[in-house]
């Protein structure tokens, strides 16, 4: 049985340990999963990822996978962009997938991390050759912040996000995270909870880790995907939702600095980071207390992905 931490898991921060992993085509025992220090550094520079959410329904006693095949197919995106052949075909891994959350006995929310690298050959920074990728995949229990009001206090980043000519952003990789980890370190230092990241047109890109959404005269809006942005799912799953349940006007466009400075409500959205509202951004006060359009998409994607609202059965995966 896996051992359960009766510590509050931050989203960034899952750190109870699996009792089961898989690697490349094997199931291993957490403990036993090893890594060459040699290549230690040099395999991230390649390495891709997925993050993938879990939710727990009790009432139905099931873990639902939220978008699994979507998050799968952008997992094979990246590989492709790294010119680096798929161990395993998604059929593959979502059967994995399913097998871990079964064998660590899980009955709780949980994050899934698939990762696709080199872990082989010559130093990561040298090119691949179109090489077969090793894959990983680890699951792990995570709190959700679905529930929480919490408001952040924000700023606009002094760094320029990466773009499409210099390191492809729409793509999940690790050394793309240098650009956000960077932003995460100036916005802590500063006492800022996240930070807004401009293009390098002075556009507002996305926020730390995350995508971002304004509301403006009823009207949601959110950076285009050629703004330097993830191609996120959640982003996405906000659109559809926002148009289609909400009957909400979508824009999806450039967007300067000042625009938020005035927005009547703003927040993030991400796998990892769910919906999280915006309070202040650079001293300017958005809301003290969550937009009530924010607050409606909130609650309708947490019914959702939850499967308290049956409704979008497609995006949820059965687990049991």
């Amino acid at each position: 049985m896996v051992k359960k931490e009766n510590v509050k898991r931050n989203t960034f921060e899952v750190n109870t340990d699996p009792e089961y992993v898989w690697k490349s085509g094997e199931i291993l025992k957490y403990t036993d999963a090893s890594f060459p220090l040699s290549m230690l550094g040099w395999s991230s520079i390649n390495m891709v990822f997925e993050g993938i959410r879990g939710y727990y329904n009790k009432s139905d006693d099931q873990i639902y996978i939220l978008h699994l095949n979507e998050h799968l197919s952008r997992f094979m995106e990246s590989m492709k962009m790294m010119r680096m052949h798929p161990f395993a075909s998604p059929d593959e891994l979502k059967a994995v997938i399913i097998d871990l959350i079964k064998l660590n006995k899980y009955k709780e929310d949980i994050y899934m991390q698939p990762l696709g690298y080199f872990g082989d050959g010559p130093p990561g920074f040298l090119a691949s050759g179109e090489r077969k990728g090793d894959m990983t995949i680890m699951v792990k229990p995570i709190d959700s912040l679905l529930n929480s009001d919490n408001m952040l206090n924000v700023n606009v980043s002094s760094w320029r996000r990466i773009s499409d000519d210099v390191m492809p952003p729409r793509i999940k990789t690790i050394a793309n995270y240098q650009n956000s980890r960077y932003v995460a370190e100036e916005a802590k230092l500063n006492d800022y909870d996240q930070s807004l990241i401009l293009n390098n047109q002075g556009k507002v890109s996305e926020s730390t880790y995350t995508c971002v959404f304004m509301v403006k005269n009823e009207k949601l809006i959110t950076p285009n995907v050629t703004s330097g942005i993830l191609d996120s799912i959640t982003r996405k799953s906000i659109i559809e939702l926002a148009r289609n349940e909400l009957g909400l006007k979508v824009e999806e466009r450039e967007i300067d600095r000042t625009e938020f400075y005035v927005a009547d409500e703003s927040f993030i959205c991400g796998t990892g980071g769910e919906i999280q509202f915006i309070g202040k951004i650079d001293g300017y006060v958005i809301s003290e207390k969550p937009g009530n359009i924010s607050k409606e998409i909130q609650n309708l994607y947490h019914n959702i992905v939850r499967g308290v609202d049956k409704r979008y059965n497609h995006w949820r995966t059965k687990t049991f």
